[in-house]
């Protein structure tokens, strides 16, 4: 059981079972940086503020992260097909935004304004802007946007302010894999070659990787649940500190121990020995760095606060070293040393003897020596900082190429603006008043020369919108003043024009004029009491007339049927009686022939015979004459039937006799219709007349009440004026209407047209005469008589046949047939005169017959056309006689109106000349108007030609536009109390002159907002350059706090270990002397050798803290072996001395390896690691030769003045 304590056996199990619950409660190192890594400022600072107010703003930006996608053709113009398959690629991410986390995205598709700021000048490069959820992982969400951002034939690129940072991460973390395996390495090589031995560096590794891993997993665990500091240097410097001062520590305690094992002590109280004396060095001097890095927690700055994770590492690493260490050198002993045989005390370094010795003898020569060699490069020294994230990065990443693509074809700032916002929670500021305010802050920013361009809700492209502003805007209004006063001229000259014509009219005409409108109009009422009682009869008689014109038409229709079948039986009739006396004839000649012959020979019978044949052909007419006689007997009987329609035909004639006169006093009855519509035409035109009148006196009367130099009686007389003109115009109205319904009413009457009237007379003309239709009647009453007659004619020829039969007989006896022949030629001759005055009279019924259908055809067309005619006029004359009551109506009415209107215009008469008054003080005030009109306009050419009129003006109608709406959507928040600019810099966005830009800008808004409307809103910058601005501030504040607090709490113990107050002073002097110079060779360097003339901004800091920490061990070291020889007496200058030829060769050892530890960060490529690995190594170096020569100086100077003598060399030499 002893030896298992003596042995620490149970520190071994308490770390052992210490780095099993590390590494199985180890979290996700790399998440938390991400989460946690990142650089807070404070939220009073102005970028924080500009952050909240993003956070803030609506419309889906909450919350986003922008993101820039870079498609370039190189230095050649996009063609129409790369155009296209960009177009192709945008049109992708914005169907499926939901599906990459894009909020909101602006292209050069979506408007000029868009396409002014996201195609380059030189057509080469187009960017797309998106706005991305923070709700994935940037790394994530660059890997898919480049993914589905790639497109054929250009070179595309994703980049970003948060992309930089997290390919930043990236580098640092792979850095940090590469410190691990190089330090390791280094510190196994250079542990190989101080102790000749394997062994010493595992050990000395396994404790420091114990220290590492127990402490890495305490700080993580701490930022997951208690938001300890983080950085992404945290694990970087935790790395190099561990491993290197834990190599330090180890060397020290190692080396002592191997000197107590060369005092010929067991392996136990080696240890024993050794830890009290070297761990009571290691105690201290741990004891300093972690004051050192523990004060950081102080720090406000959260980069700097990040490294006192250091010191929770430095805490774990002096547990580890003073408890574990001990179990492997109490167990291995010698063994631990092997190969080594040779276990003579500790080395001495030359170096340090030399140093300090010849700065004891020469103090004041060492001192000036030291500051000669080191003003150069104070003086030198210069505190411009590098800002920019990008040096820190590899040119070969995708991200940092696209943003100097960017930065090429762009504007420098293009790819990081600047975002001003004005924010005021009580005001909405989509307001003119505002808007106005914001233009000119906007104008304000855009006059700097650092500045590129400037968009606002007013100027949306970057540049002014000419129509929104009063110059612009007073051309418009100096061409219509040059309209209004040429307007007032006409007007003027219309005033002077009613002020003549009133002048020159007489009124009293004019009422008289009203006088003859009243008596005229009584008239017409008259005329309309007439016109009804006329057009009442005219009505009646055309009723009547239309009855028998339909009756006419009947019965002349049945007339005509009947003397055309009369006039066919009648010719028919002619026709035989014609040829019955033809035959006639010829028997009457024939028998004369033959008498003669028989007088002239009797002998021949041949002519007998011829005789007997035509006596035959003679029977045979008669037959048929008997025939077409049986025939007119049925026409006779028809001819009877005629004889109503004859008689109807006399009474029809009466008819139109009578309808005749009716159309002759036609002519009179539409005279009278005729002046009435003229009548009513001249009471309506003077009507219109009055009116006009009427509303001449209005205006003129307007004009002076409008007028503001009339008097007020001027004005009072007016009034009264406009009020009667403007009754009396109401009454002309209503009668002008009345008058104009009649007169439309009089148009709709149709008196019977000429032709109609015409067609009456054609028909009376054609009709027979009373005489005609009397003769008419008259031979059809000899008809009967005149048939019997011929039948009785007929009878008498019916005896020829007989007497043709009996010719044979006239052979025996020619007496008796002369005889017979004269009682036949007497009875043919008879025939042949009744048959001749048969077809005589039958011709002229046939005449007859056919006049008369001939007439009564007409007859019956003219009646049919009569009736439709009269029907007409009927209904004419109705429509007339039911429009006269409403004409005496109107007529009242009109007479109402003018017996008003001469009232009205009796009392306008006496204010005519207070008006004619008034007009002329009108004219007058108009020509001063028009004076004043003219002056104006000339005052405002002038402001128009003046900077004043360079002024944002909006209407209110383009305010609440479609066209203005998308400005306010860009660059107001959703609630509208916030507006926004964004600033594209000349600069690069993290330099100096950027930084200094818009620190100036913020102040000059500031300023311009004071004694306006927005004064007391807040501003704030945002973006990049804002972001690295208030970075610089604060971290150049909090350095120099830091640092002071740093500096105290290392001379607070410095005090303690040296129990001094003069060497915590020279020792702390001595620091910052190295770190200065450091600092100065540092920037030296990196100009010459690695292109970066500037140190990043986090350099000088993480060099100070850590020369000053890890840089003051030396010195403890130093001061405790001086202290340690002190205590056994001598003089102090040549402990001092002794003490450095000792400590020199552990302090040079642990430089060595710290300075090889931090060379382990030069191959991470991160510029800030590579600088500060590079100001730690010089500032090592630094102080290894300026250590032994400043404290020793020192300590001669201020404890022992004396020179040395030769038995201080002895006694130097003999330890």
């Amino acid at each position: 059981m002893k030896n298992f304590a003596e042995r620490h056996v149970g520190a071994l199990i308490a770390w052992i079972v210490v780095v099993l619950a590390a590494v199985l409660f180890m979290p996700d190192t790399s998440a938390l940086v991400t989460k946690y890594g990142q650089t807070k400022i404070p939220s009073t600072a102005q970028s924080q503020i500009a952050d909240t107010l993003h956070n803030k703003w609506g419309h889906g930006e909450n919350n986003t992260r922008q993101v820039v996608v870079v498609f370039s053709n190189g230095n050649d113009k996009l063609t129409t097909t790369q155009k296209r398959s960009i177009n192709s690629t945008i049109d992708k991410l914005r169907d499926h935004k939901d599906h990459y986390n894009i909020k909101s995205m602006l292209s050069a598709q979506d408007n000029a304004q868009a396409r002014a700021q996201l195609i380059s000048k030189d057509k080469t490069t187009e960017l797309l802007q998106l706005n991305m959820s923070k709700s994935q992982g940037v790394r994530a969400q660059a890997a898919a946007v480049n993914k589905a951002a790639k497109t054929a034939g250009v070179k595309t690129y994703v980049t970003g302010s948060d992309i930089l940072n997290d390919n930043f991460q990236k580098s640092t973390e792979d850095g940090l894999k590469k410190t691990e395996v190089i330090a390791a390495i280094f510190i196994f090589v250079v542990l190989v070659l101080v102790f000749r031995s394997p062994i010493v560096p595992l050990v000395s590794l396994g404790t420091v990787g114990v220290a590492m891993l127990a402490s890495l997993s305490v700080v993580m665990n701490l930022v997951k649940y208690l938001g300890f500091p983080l950085s992404s240097f945290t694990q970087v410097f935790m790395v190099v500190v561990l491993f290197g001062v834990g190599t330090d520590y180890n060397i020290l305690m190692y080396d002592q121990f191997k000197e107590e094992l060369s005092g010929g002590l067991s392996a136990i109280d080696a240890t024993r020995k050794a830890r009290r004396i070297a761990g009571h060095t290691i105690l201290f001097s741990g004891s300093s760095i972690l004051i050192g890095f523990t004060a950081l927690a102080l720090a406000k700055f959260s980069i700097y606060q990040s490294a006192v994770g250091v010191a929770v590492g430095v805490a774990v690493l002096l547990a580890v070293l003073l408890t574990l260490n001990p179990f492997f050198m109490a167990t291995m002993g010698k063994k631990m040393f092997w190969p080594t045989k040779n276990f003579d005390g500790g080395s001495r370094s030359k170096l340090w003897n030399f140093l300090s010795k010849n700065a004891v003898l020469r103090p004041i020569l060492g001192i000036l020596l030291v500051g000669l060699v080191s003003l150069p490069f104070l003086f030198t020294y210069n505190n411009n900082l590098n800002y920019d994230t990008l040096a820190e990065l590899s040119d070969s990443l995708p991200a940092k190429k696209g943003f100097f693509v960017v930065q090429d074809h762009f504007s420098k700032g293009t790819a990081e603006p600047s975002t001003l916002y004005i924010t005021d929670g009580n005001k909405k500021l989509d307001q003119e008043k505002y808007l106005k305010i914001i233009d000119r802050v906007t104008r304000k920013i855009q006059d700097k020369d650092g500045v590129k361009t400037v968009a606002s809700a007013t100027q949306p492209g970057g540049s002014k919108v000419s129509a929104l502003y009063a110059k612009n805007q007073l051309k418009t209004v100096t061409k219509g003043s040059k309209q209004v006063n040429k307007g007032l001229g006409t007007i003027n000259s219309g005033l002077l024009s009613a002020k003549n014509q009133i002048a020159a009219s007489n009124m009293q005409s004019g009422l008289d004029g009203v006088t003859q409108l009243i008596a005229g109009t009584n008239k017409l009422i008259d005329g309309s009491n007439t016109l009804q009682s006329g057009t009442k009869s005219l009505a009646s008689g055309a009723t009547t007339l239309s009855s028998g014109a339909n009756s006419l038409a009947s019965g002349a229709q049945t007339v005509n049927s009947g003397t055309q079948t009369l006039a066919s039986g009648a010719s028919s009739l002619s026709s035989g009686a014609s040829n019955l006396a033809s035959g006639a004839n010829t028997v009457n000649n024939g028998v004369g022939q033959i008498n003669s012959q028989l007088a002239q020979s009797a002998s021949s019978m041949s002519q007998l015979a011829t005789a007997q044949t035509q006596i035959g052909e003679l029977a045979n007419q008669m037959n048929s004459v008997k025939s077409e006689l049986a025939g007119a007997s049925s026409l006779v009987s028809e001819a009877q039937q005629l004889q109503p329609a004859i008689e109807a035909l006399s009474t029809y004639r009466s008819q139109i006799d009578g309808l005749m006169q009716e159309l002759n006093g036609m002519g009179d009855l539409s005279t009278t219709v005729s002046s009435v519509k003229t009548s009513l035409t001249g009471v309506a035109g003077n009507d219109f007349k009055s009116e006009m009148a009427n509303a001449q006196m209005i205006s003129a009367a307007q004009s002076i009440i409008d007028d503001d130099t009339a008097s007020a009686a001027s004005k009072a007389a007016a009034e009264k004026i406009k009020a009667a003109a403007t009754t009396s115009n109401t009454n002309l109205s209503s009668n002008l209407s009345t008058l104009q319904g009649v007169s439309q009413q009089f148009g709709s009457l149709s008196m019977p047209t000429a032709d109609q009237i015409d067609a009456i007379k054609t028909i009376a003309a054609k009709m027979p005469s009373e005489e005609q239709l009397n003769s008419l009647q008259s031979e059809m009453a000899q008809l009967p008589s005149m048939l019997k007659d011929a039948n009785a004619l007929m009878d008498s020829a019916s005896g020829l046949t007989a007497m043709s039969g009996k010719l044979g007989q006239l052979t025996s006896s020619i007496s008796q047939l002369q005889a017979a022949l004269k009682q036949l030629q007497a009875g043919t001759n008879s025939l042949a005169s009744g048959a001749t005055t048969l077809a005589n009279g039958a011709s002229s019924l046939t005449t007859g017959a056919n006049t008369l259908a001939a007439g009564t055809g007409t007859l019956a067309s003219g009646a049919t056309t009569l009736a439709s005619g009269t029907t007409t006029l009927a209904n004419g004359a109705t429509t007339l006689n039911n429009s006269v009551p409403a004409l005496t109506s109107g007529l009242l009415q009109v007479n109402s109106g003018q017996k008003t209107m001469y009232t009205s215009l009796q009392g306008v008469v006496g204010q005519m000349q207070q008006l004619q008054s008034g007009l002329g003080s009108a004219s007058d005030g108009l020509n001063t108007i028009s004076k004043g009109v003219a002056q104006s306009n000339s005052y405002l050419m002038g402001l128009r030609q003046s900077a004043a009129a360079d002024e944002f003006y909006i209407p209110t109608k383009t305010l609440h536009s479609s066209t203005f709406k998308p400005a306010i959507k860009q660059y107001m928040s959703s609630d509208k109390h916030t507006t926004r600019m964004t600033i594209v810099l000349g600069y690069n966005p993290s330099s100096a002159k950027a930084m200094t830009e818009v620190k100036a800008i913020q102040k000059e808004v500031q300023n311009e907002l004071k004694g306006t409307d927005l004064d007391g809103a807040t501003v704030a910058i945002g973006g990049q350059t804002a972001t690295t601005a208030d970075t610089h501030d604060i971290a150049s504040e909090d350095f120099i706090r830091t640092a002071v607090i740093m500096l105290v709490g290392i001379g607070l113990a410095l005090m303690f270990i040296t129990r001094s107050i003069l060497q915590p002073v020279y020792i702390l002097g001595t620091l910052i002397l190295a770190y200065f110079t450091s600092l100065s060779i540092t920037r030296w360097v990196s100009g010459a050798f690695l292109g970066e003339k500037m140190l990043t901004w986090n350099t000088p800091f993480f060099a100070f803290v850590m020369l000053i920490a890890l840089g003051v061990d030396y010195s403890i070291f130093l001061m405790m072996k001086y202290r340690e020889f002190g205590d056994n007496g001598g003089r102090p200058s040549v402990n001092i001395v002794r003490a450095s030829g000792v400590i020199g060769a552990v302090v040079i050892s642990a430089a060595i390896i710290l300075g090889g530890t931090f060379a382990a960060l030069m191959p991470s490529g991160v510029l800030t690691l590579i600088q500060v690995a590079l100001a730690v190594i010089i500032g090592l170096i630094i102080l290894v030769l300026i250590i032994p020569i400043l404290i020793p100086a020192a300590i001669h100077l201020t404890y022992d003045r004396s020179k040395l003598t030769d038995d201080d060399e002895d006694d130097e030499n003999r330890n």
